[in-house]
């Protein structure tokens, strides 16, 4: 059986990254990935699809990369206006620190059935390292729209299968019962395959765990909770 599965990451922007290394930023990121919790999560069933969405829920994923640098990315779901979720994302790696909120119509539905056709980005926040925030709407928008759309349409990740992938020992705890799941993820004509651990205790996107095929990304859930987020807006 073949299933799409919708990850809120598309929406996370691009952000370029400078060459310099901000000393407190790197020892910000080293300390969110050297925190580990005792916590355990006992087996929860096959994960099909994420938990309902609701206010607070947040999650925390770091990345290590070919070159050994981490990454941290933070998504939470900030609330509920203009008929839509907001969701917010955040960037940290060792040259900035920068937020991303998006009102989305039609999230729900695309979330259960893989197809990000129907998606609306209503409008977005932006806020730089400065602390400063620019609301984008109107033809600038439309313009975006356009473009992120097309990212989510080009989106195409597929679970071939599910098999049972143990207990998954990361950051955040240790997940007993998880689903390892083969994915293939196609972006402007470059195709990317990973394998995924996921639990049914993590809200928003469910994953704890996903390494490249070759091994040379790793990307692993720092933090997670079901309500108490608390935006950087």
């Amino acid at each position: 059986m073949k299933r799409i599965l919708f990850c809120l990451t598309a929406f996370v922007f691009a952000l370029s990254c400078g060459p310099s290394v901000n000393p407190q930023l790197k020892e910000k990121i080293d300390g969110q990935f050297a925190a580990a919790s005792t916590r355990n999560f006992g087996a929860a069933g096959r994960f099909i699809k994420p938990m309902p969405y609701a206010v607070g829920q947040y999650v925390i994923h770091g990345t290590t990369d070919s070159d050994g640098k981490r990454s941290i990315n933070r998504t939470m779901i900030a609330g509920k206006a203009d008929g839509g979720w907001v969701i917010e994302t955040g960037a940290l790696n060792t040259a900035e620190e920068t937020a991303v909120q998006l009102c989305v119509r039609g999230l729900e539905k695309a979330a259960a059935s893989g197809n990000a056709e129907g998606v609306e980005i209503v409008w977005l926040k932006i806020k730089n390292e400065k602390g400063e925030i620019q609301r984008v709407e109107g033809p600038v928008l439309t313009m975006m729209r356009a473009m992120y759309k097309g990212t989510l349409s080009s989106l195409n990740v597929k679970l071939a299968a599910y098999v049972d992938g143990g207990m998954i020992s990361v950051p955040a705890g240790s997940f007993v019962g998880t689903n390892r799941v083969e994915t293939e993820a196609t972006f402007f004509g470059r195709t990317l395959r990973s394998t995924g651990w996921y639990h049914r205790a993590v809200p928003i996107n469910g994953m704890v765990k996903s390494v490249s095929d070759d091994g040379k990304n790793q990307t692993v859930l720092l933090g997670f909770g079901l309500r108490g987020a608390v935006s950087e807006f």
